[in-house]
């Protein structure tokens, strides 16, 4: 089992770190950059409905936020450009390279086969699905002490399958099944929880970082699964334009502005720690 520490919200502290890393490393900038910025800037394509990863603060707001905001922003300065982000739908983003329409796709999506077979993609992100409680609950340590009561969850996802397949363990164990209870939305889900009818949900954990960004000190994340799935960022296939945009990756981890990120969006400190290679 593996467990994910988050913080409750972007500190003071982070925000200093932040300023003195990009500061130290604006001067270094790598000497080769993508054809495609050679113009100074670099267009993304995002759907830009993704909190903590990639949203408007508010309503009407028009520059985005979030972590891979953040990480597309790094990316560019390293390359001598100013990322500009254009948003449209999630089905879309992909087809946008081909019309050139955008540099890059960066939009918490995942790296699959699938998608590999047409563009070039470089995994960054690990994501796993974590078991989200009240704060005050030190009773629930895994999803198996949710037998005999409620966890809410989101109507449509995966999540469901999950707690059904729990379920039947829990049963041939002659336990009592959990309560599953479906809701439209993650914020109805979290509000179940915050209001007391549901014990837990289940999430990814990025969601729950957000979540836990809106309510300060009131929800904990008690047990992380495994299994992880990896986001990536895609562009058109070009050997040498992937290594510039793996490469770019690479000094933001070593150089410690990744980590920095992570802790500004109360993301798991581990989370970037993934090969930046696919088979």
């Amino acid at each position: 089992m593996k467990t994910a520490r988050l913080g409750m919200k972007p500190s003071l502290l982070a925000g200093t770190m932040l300023a003195a890393i990009f500061g130290a490393g604006a001067g270094l900038a790598a000497d080769q950059k993508p054809d495609f910025v050679s113009g100074g800037v670099l267009k993304v394509c995002t759907s830009g409905e993704f909190p903590p990863m990639e949203y408007y603060e508010n309503p009407g707001d028009k520059d985005l936020i979030g972590f891979e905001i953040d990480v597309m922003d790094a990316i560019a300065k390293r390359w001598g450009a100013k990322a500009e982000y254009i948003v449209g739908d999630f089905k879309g983003l992909l087809p946008s390279l081909d019309s050139k329409r955008c540099d890059l796709v960066a939009s918490g999506i995942l790296i699959t086969p699938a998608r590999l077979e047409k563009y070039d993609g470089i995994p960054y992100f690990s994501s796993h699905i974590v078991l989200v409680t009240a704060a005050s609950d030190t009773q629930t340590k895994v999803p198996a002490d949710v037998s005999g009561k409620v966890m809410a969850i989101e109507a449509g996802t995966s999540y469901e399958k999950i707690v059904a397949d729990l379920n039947a363990e829990l049963e041939a164990a002659g336990k009592a099944p959990i309560q599953a209870q479906t809701y439209p939305s993650a914020s109805g889900v979290i509000e179940q929880i915050l209001v007391g009818r549901a014990t837990a949900t289940i999430t990814q954990d990025t969601t729950a970082a957000y979540r836990m960004l809106q309510v300060p000190g009131r929800l904990s994340i008690p047990y992380t699964y495994e299994e992880s799935e990896n986001y990536g960022i895609y562009l058109r296939k070009s050997d040498g334009d992937r290594q510039m945009l793996k490469e770019a990756i690479e000094a933001l981890q070593a150089s410690g502005e990744m980590k920095a990120l992570l802790q500004k969006w109360n993301l798991p400190e581990t989370a970037t720690d993934v090969s930046h290679d696919v088979n």
